[in-house]
């Protein structure tokens, strides 16, 4: 479903700066937003595109939340990732001519299609949007790394602690409060994001709640000591 044509531009938009690189002027802007095409909105559950099919566009996230997931061989889905509002999805298809993973709403979610080849003509004429974009990507491989590195030796407490606070971090970085977070995704998602059982999750999470550490109200969570997660996480590593 589109939107109103006012919503594409660039110019007005709140997120243009987590989007595209701080550096671009009203010019770059401008240029951007005749790529655009109209906003998309979608319900809960419904796929943005799937696995295997032609790689066309970017999205940048405009409100609402997605998960990206991939086919393991024994058929079973991974989630490999979480995207908010700022935030760019599809970069793990660049370079493809088809998507190598699946992109599904987990809310009601507006999204700014980016069509690639718009952008990689764009690339060229302003080499700071095709730096920003190595950025991204860059960021979401570490993020990777990391992910995989505490599913092969870090403990639930662990994984869950690190996820939060990667959260956290995201948040800071879109300019809303820190301390407070939204877990869109739900916890069987979570689960299995962190190779850990649904039950595990809900265990760790009830348990950090019960230290003082945090605050779950359904999908509302809030961080009441930061430094001692973080203590936590970094124990850890020294274990």
């Amino acid at each position: 479903m589109s939107l109103h044509p006012a919503a594409t531009r660039c110019l007005d938009c709140g997120l243009q700066k987590l989007c595209f690189p701080p550096s671009f002027d009203e010019s770059a802007l401008t240029r951007i937003s005749q790529l655009v095409a109209q906003p998309s909105a979608f319900s809960k559950h419904d796929t943005v595109y799937r696995l295997g099919d032609p790689m066309t566009a970017l999205y940048a996230v405009r409100s609402g939340a997605l998960k990206t997931s991939m086919l393991l061989a024994s058929g079973e889905e991974q989630i490999t990732g979480f995207y908010l509002p700022g935030e760019v999805i599809g970069l793990d298809n660049m370079g493809q001519s088809h998507c190598a993973s699946t992109a599904t709403a987990l809310e009601k979610t507006t999204l700014c299609e980016l069509p690639v080849s718009g952008i990689s003509r764009l690339s060229q004429q302003l080499p700071e949007l095709q730096g920003h974009l190595f950025q991204i990507m860059s960021t979401e491989l570490r993020a990777d790394y990391q992910r995989l590195h505490l599913m092969a030796q870090a403990s639930a407490e662990v994984r869950v602690v690190s996820f939060i606070l990667g959260l956290s971090a995201r948040q800071q970085q879109r300019h809303l409060a820190a301390h407070e977070l939204r877990l869109a995704m739900s916890r069987a998602d979570l689960g299995n994001h962190l190779g850990l059982a649904l039950e595990t999750v809900s265990r760790v999470l009830s348990q950090l709640a019960a230290d003082g550490l945090i605050e779950v109200h359904g999908k509302q969570l809030r961080i009441l000591h930061a430094e001692a997660l973080a203590a936590r996480v970094q124990a850890s590593c020294h274990e």
